[in-house]
């Protein structure tokens, strides 16, 4: 494996990995970008990082294929996808998306190759929380039958509404921002047989235990203090804004 990737990126071993490869096709199309993080495997670089301000380009290796995929991610949020076996093409890609404040839809319009998320308008947008309570309303049955009860009761409650709900495993989460990496301060909601659902605290202390309206109060009642509606951004940024 390690000899069939060196022979598909020459330059990339060339130039000592693709930090230093994505590194240099930036400066040639004279962007001021730097990478901020890298990831060695086998001796070649083979994940990188470049971030400005709230976005961020995410960029791997095709093993099997010269490939380079890349993601397009704005406040903690994966916004659009692309791969292209050109680093200079690459380079262009990140650079714009760093750089300027271009939708996901405008920035493809503009290279092909990058292909918006479905979700994509609805964060750039903002309407983000409610887009995941209806989506969460209308197929929960599907995926976690157990927890409807509760969602049902949580979407009825001002204060959880305009929370950023996600689910990890089976339990039932909020989040005061809307990108990853999620809060984790707020009460955590496990279904149990028959109907109950056990509140947990975020350090792991049970709260309480009721049928899906009391648990949803137990989780309005232990909200830290200020809890006000979800933020865009991610819980690194609300730390930071914080100090």
């Amino acid at each position: 494996m390690v000899d069939d990737t060196e022979s598909l990126y020459p330059d990339l071993v060339a130039a000592g990995g693709l930090g230093n490869a994505l590194q240099a096709a930036l400066k040639a199309v004279s962007s001021r970008y730097q990478i901020a993080l890298l990831n060695e495997i086998y001796n070649l670089m083979t994940y990188a990082r470049v971030e400005f301000g709230s976005r961020s380009s995410h960029v791997k290796i095709g093993a099997k294929q010269r490939i380079f995929q890349f993601a397009c991610c704005a406040r903690g949020v994966l916004l659009a996808n692309g791969q292209t076996q050109s680093l200079h093409e690459l380079a262009l890609a990140i650079d714009r998306w760093l750089g300027s404040h271009d939708t996901a839809a405008e920035l493809a319009a503009q290279f092909p190759f990058v292909t918006p998320e479905e979700h994509a308008s609805v964060y750039e947008r903002g309407l983000e929380v409610e887009e995941r309570w209806r989506e969460y309303l209308t197929g929960m049955g599907k995926r976690f039958p157990q927890l409807v009860q509760f969602l049902q009761a949580a979407a009825g409650k001002p204060k959880l509404r305009r929370l950023f709900p996600f689910t990890s495993m089976t339990q039932f989460c909020f989040s005061r921002c809307t990108g990853y990496p999620f809060t984790r301060d707020t009460p955590i909601v496990q279904p149990l047989p028959a109907g109950i659902y056990e509140v947990v605290s975020p350090d792991g202390q049970v709260l309480g235990r009721g049928n899906g309206e009391e648990a949803a109060g137990l989780v309005v009642q232990h909200l830290p203090p200020g809890c006000g509606a979800a933020v865009a951004g991610t819980a690194d940024d609300l730390a930071r804004a914080s100090l």
